[in-house]
């Protein structure tokens, strides 16, 4: 994984100058791979939808202690009260959603072990047509859980900000400038999108 982030590196810093800067100045990636259940990940990724990051993490530990494990399984949504999931600051809505899910994956209705096995799109469109799961859940599962090399969450917001300060783009750029501006990164848009969150950081 080393060598091809190093790969990577060399390729960003000789298409884009700007993000060439960015680099030296941050030093190598050290984005991993997340070893957790995609379930889990799952889970992680709607509880921070919407949220900062130090709301999210209160949340996920109150609801690692309420559901007495480190790692979210689908049985440890099954028949624990929705006011217990309230009382550790899920939503209505989140509580709807991963229930959902976790039912599905119970079921036999959606087996999460075969994205390791779909191309990007396919992922995407599989997570997307999940409840509350739509296009930046499913880019920090395809980077995160998957290790996917090229993705460009443009739906963040963190990352939109970083790439505007960087591009002096104006506030009101709409995501084609974005996404327009990246081509030249690919295939390794995933390790840009780092660079850029860790630049604000």
């Amino acid at each position: 994984m080393k060598a091809r982030f190093r790969k990577a590196e060399q390729h960003l810093k000789s298409v884009d100058p700007i993000l060439g800067n960015v680099i030296r100045k941050q030093g190598p990636c050290t984005l991993m791979r997340d070893p957790k259940p995609h379930f889990h990940t799952l889970v992680w990724a709607i509880i921070n939808q919407q949220l900062s990051v130090k709301a999210a993490q209160t949340i996920l530990e109150r609801l690692q202690q309420r559901l007495a494990t480190e790692l979210f399984q689908p049985q440890h949504f099954y028949r624990v009260q929705e006011r217990s999931l309230r009382n550790c600051g899920l939503s209505g809505a989140k509580i709807r959603y991963i229930r959902e899910i976790a039912r599905r994956v119970r079921c036999g209705e959606l087996d999460l072990e075969q994205l390791d096995t779909l191309d990007d799109e396919q992922v995407s469109d599989l997570l997307m047509a999940l409840p509350g799961i739509g296009r930046w859940t499913a880019d920090m599962l395809l980077m995160f859980s998957l290790g996917r090399m090229d993705v460009l969450p443009v739906g963040d917001l963190a990352l939109r900000k970083s790439i505007r300060m960087h591009y002096d783009l104006p506030d009101d750029a709409d995501y084609d400038r974005y996404l327009e501006l990246a081509e030249k990164w690919r295939p390794y848009r995933t390790v840009a999108s780092w660079y850029y969150w860790a630049a604000v950081d």
